[in-house]
C-alpha cells in the first residue's frame, strides 16, 4: 500500500461525498419543509492529518475509511433556506475544484512512479 495513493483516494472520496451532499441540498432547496444534509468527517480528516505527520498506523486508518462509511455519516439538519442555497452552490464548486486538483496530483504521482520504474 502506498500511503500517498491512499491519502489521495480518501481525499477524492471526501470531495465526492461533499459534492453529493451539496447537490442534494441544492435539489431540495425549493421543497416545502426540506432539510439540509450535512456530515462531520472529523475521523477522515484526522486520518489524513496522521498520514501527513507520518504517524505509525496512518495507512491502516486511511484504508479503513471507505466511501460507504463516509456516506453513512450524512445526517439531516436544519431547514433549507435561500442563504444556505448560495453556500451549497459555493460548496459544490469548491469540491469540484478539489476533486480536479487531487486527480491532477495523483496523475503526477503515477507519472513519477512510472519514471522510477522505467529508470529514466
Amino acid at each position: 500500500m502506498d500511503i500517498t495513493t491512499e491519502a489521495v483516494r480518501l481525499g477524492l472520496d471526501l470531495a465526492q461525498v461533499r459534492a453529493e451532499i451539496a447537490s442534494t441540498n441544492i435539489a431540495r432547496a425549493n421543497l416545502p419543509g426540506a432539510t439540509l444534509q450535512q456530515a462531520d468527517f472529523a475521523d477522515a480528516l484526522g486520518a489524513l492529518g496522521a498520514a501527513a505527520r507520518g504517524d505509525a498506523g496512518a495507512g491502516a486508518r486511511l484504508q479503513a475509511i471507505s466511501q460507504a462509511s463516509l456516506r453513512g455519516q450524512v445526517e439531516q439538519s436544519g431547514a433549507a433556506d435561500a442563504a444556505s442555497l448560495d453556500d451549497q452552490v459555493a460548496e459544490l464548486s469548491t469540491q469540484g475544484l478539489a476533486y480536479r486538483a487531487l486527480t491532477d496530483g495523483l496523475s503526477r504521482h503515477f507519472a513519477l512512479m512510472q519514471l522510477a520504474i522505467s529508470g529514466k
